[in-house]
């Protein structure tokens, strides 16, 4: 497969995941059921990948990852939650550019977990994305009231668990992506299940009529596939291209909320969006060399 081919599946791959929060707002259930069918069927997906293509699971590299893979598989439970949360409680824009703070969420959290040193285009990419947060809510605020920050709260709270597990994907070894990110689906639906069994929440659990074609597309279409379509390319494409074309999947969110949902998209939004995927990228393309040559 040409290099062409393989941006185009990229490419395909963030426009799915860009379109999400479209079909999470169609489906009326608590967002602990919607995350616990997502993991459901993103794993028997999965699942029924590895078995057409022949693939096996590298045993001894999954249990000696296995602490790592647990973490994050339950952090990423947790994200899923949060993120659900937010995709209710505020504009579908506004739940992603504040979920697209983990890249410097992560940038604050490796100073103190990793013991990353914070150089000055560190420094500079942190604060552009938190003064863009402050644009996001400013005029928007007294458009949408207190449900919008509660959104933008949900959101910056999922991007925190989501750069949780980047780092604790950062230190994993001798791991296949398409491996790791299975595992860590079947231990975030383990997890789960667990707390739903504990919490007694299955005794409520009921999928809404007319919901059940939007669980299949978001368990199927944007965990199954889009994983498996990310990760069969994502090693193929030098880093530089992966920077710049992860940026469609939040832009494609803003312009699908836009076009199928009608959400108005205001001037401190664009400013907003421009800052804080501008920091995250500038810090992609710039921060990276900054670390290889220290």
């Amino acid at each position: 497969m040409g290099r062409t081919s393989n941006k185009v599946i990229y490419l395909s791959s963030m426009l799915i995941f860009g379109s999400i929060g479209l079909f999470v707002r169609k489906i009326p259930m608590p967002s602990l059921h919607i995350a616990f069918m997502r993991t459901l069927i993103g794993t028997a997906v999965m699942a029924v990948i590895y078995l057409i293509s022949r693939k096996k699971i590298d045993r001894k590299a999954v249990w000696e990852n296995r602490i790592n893979l647990l973490c994050a598989g339950t952090f990423l439970g947790i994200n899923w939650i949060l993120l659900f949360e937010a995709y209710k409680g505020t504009t579908i824009a506004g739940a992603t550019l504040a979920y697209y703070m983990a890249p410097i969420i992560f940038v604050i959290l490796s100073f103190f977990i990793m013991k990353v040193k914070i150089t000055e285009i560190r420094i500079l990419t942190i604060f552009l994305s938190f003064f863009g947060l402050i644009i996001l809510q400013m005029e928007d605020f007294t458009i949408y009231g207190n449900m919008y920050s509660i959104g933008i709260a949900y959101g910056l709270a999922a991007a925190f668990f989501y750069a949780l597990v980047i780092i604790l994907n950062r230190r994993m070894h001798k791991i296949e992506g398409l491996d790791r990110t299975f595992m860590e689906l079947f231990l975030s639906l383990a997890v789960l299940s667990l707390y739903m069994v504990a919490t007694g929440h299955f005794s409520d659990f009921v999928i809404p009529k007319g919901s059940l074609i939007y669980i299949l597309i978001l368990g199927i279409l944007h965990t199954g596939l889009a994983y498996y379509l990310y990760f069969s390319t994502v090693d193929k494409l030098d880093s530089q291209h992966v920077a710049l074309l992860s940026y469609i999947d939040p832009m494609a969110a803003i312009i699908f909320s836009a076009v199928f949902l009608g959400e108005k998209v205001y001037f401190n939004m664009i400013l907003g969006a421009l800052l804080i995927l501008g920091s995250s990228l500038l810090f992609e393309m710039i921060g990276k060399k900054e670390e290889r040559r220290s």
